[in-house]
């Protein structure tokens, strides 16, 4: 099975590796380790993301029942009531991703992975993501780059082994074509290019062969619950939260919501699996989880991200952990975001 390159995955491999370089002594004498400068603070220039839906995107969505909305609370709190009414707000918006008609977000992260082996060596990366749907075709660029480390050898040799850009589509729903590439298609400026029309952020002429697989193939190997256009996988309930914030912001016209996971339960238990496939580890545990997001009075996602920690072993040998961040925006205004585009007249794929 591949491994998800999702944040939590990849910052998995930024430990293992570093992990299996530091034991091995490895020594890189004159290699390109230098920082990556040239990140830009936000992912988010694309005009439209985060406007609000129009018309034409509720049509076959869930409406709020506002019966649902048991409670609200502007502060984080332990009452059932409170915690019900984000869960159903949050799960409410995640299902009207997989039945809304077109929607596009784009979303950014960043990781710090560290091993503990007296003294800690440490590795950050960036990781970029862009998700396009559009009735049942979906498509999706995903990168991520090692930008800094504790020293410029384990900075290159985590690039040499974790840089990566892939595309991912599916034009009917039913068959997903998957395209992998590695440090060689990735430059300096893939980060600050990254889905910016004429630019090579992604030189797809240095990346695998395409491959096939079934959309049931694809949720297993990506570790989706329900339904590839889903943003999260996690089991939201108010018996899986410790504590939740959700408020109804009129100014704006959407739900302010906070989330604080009780990493006990079985929220987790997709993301723990794929970080210990990974990770070749039976033992991952998340140190907490907060997941932040804002739901237009319609139903749909404006915002969402999540900040989390999780700690183990790692290829059940030494221990380490991880701090990530990902957030993303989103549109559903097709006619009004022309760089968020399926590409047309792609032939990588049949080719």
């Amino acid at each position: 099975m591949t491994k998800k390159k999702n944040l939590f995955a990849i910052a998995t491999q930024v430990i293992v590796v570093l992990a299996v370089i530091v034991t091995i002594s490895l020594c890189f004498v004159g290699c390109d380790g230098d920082p990556i400068t040239n990140i830009p603070p936000v992912g988010f220039d694309h005009d439209d993301l985060g406007l609000e839906p129009e018309a034409a995107a509720l049509e076959d969505i869930y409406s709020i029942d506002e019966s649902q909305v048991l409670a609200q609370s502007t502060e984080l709190v332990v009452d059932a009531d409170v915690k019900t009414t984000a869960a159903y707000l949050f799960n409410l918006a995640n299902n009207n991703l997989c039945k809304v008609n077109w929607y596009a977000n784009v979303a950014t992260g960043n990781g710090t992975a560290t091993i503990n082996i007296g003294a800690n060596a440490s590795g950050n990366m960036e990781v970029r993501e862009v998700r396009i749907k559009d009735g049942a075709a979906m498509y999706m660029e995903t990168m991520g780059q090692v930008v800094d480390g504790t020293t410029e050898w384990i900075v290159d040799a985590c690039r040499t082994l974790l840089n990566y850009g892939n595309r991912k589509y599916t034009p009917d729903g039913k068959t997903f074509y998957l395209q992998d590439g590695g440090r060689k298609a990735l430059s300096d400026n893939s980060l600050a290019n990254f889905y910016v029309e004429g630019t090579n952020y992604i030189n797809w002429d240095e990346c695998d062969d395409v491959r096939s697989i079934s959309v049931d193939q694809f949720m297993k190997e990506e570790y989706y619950r329900s339904n590839y256009a889903e943003t999260n996988s996690s089991h939201i309930a108010a018996d899986t939260l410790e504590k939740a914030s959700v408020y109804y912001d009129e100014e704006h016209g959407y739900y302010e919501i906070e989330m604080v996971v009780d990493v006990d339960s079985d929220a987790l238990e997709l993301a723990i699996a794929s970080t210990r496939n990974s990770a070749n580890s039976d033992d991952i545990v998340y140190a907490y989880q907060t997941i932040k997001c804002q739901v237009w009075d319609c139903g749909l996602f404006r915002y969402y991200s999540t900040d989390d920690s999780w700690e183990g072993s790692l290829l059940n040998i030494l221990g380490g952990s991880s701090v990530n961040f990902w957030e993303k925006y989103f549109t559903y205004n097709k006619d009004n975001a022309p760089g968020l585009q399926i590409p047309t007249g792609m032939t990588w794929y049949n080719s």
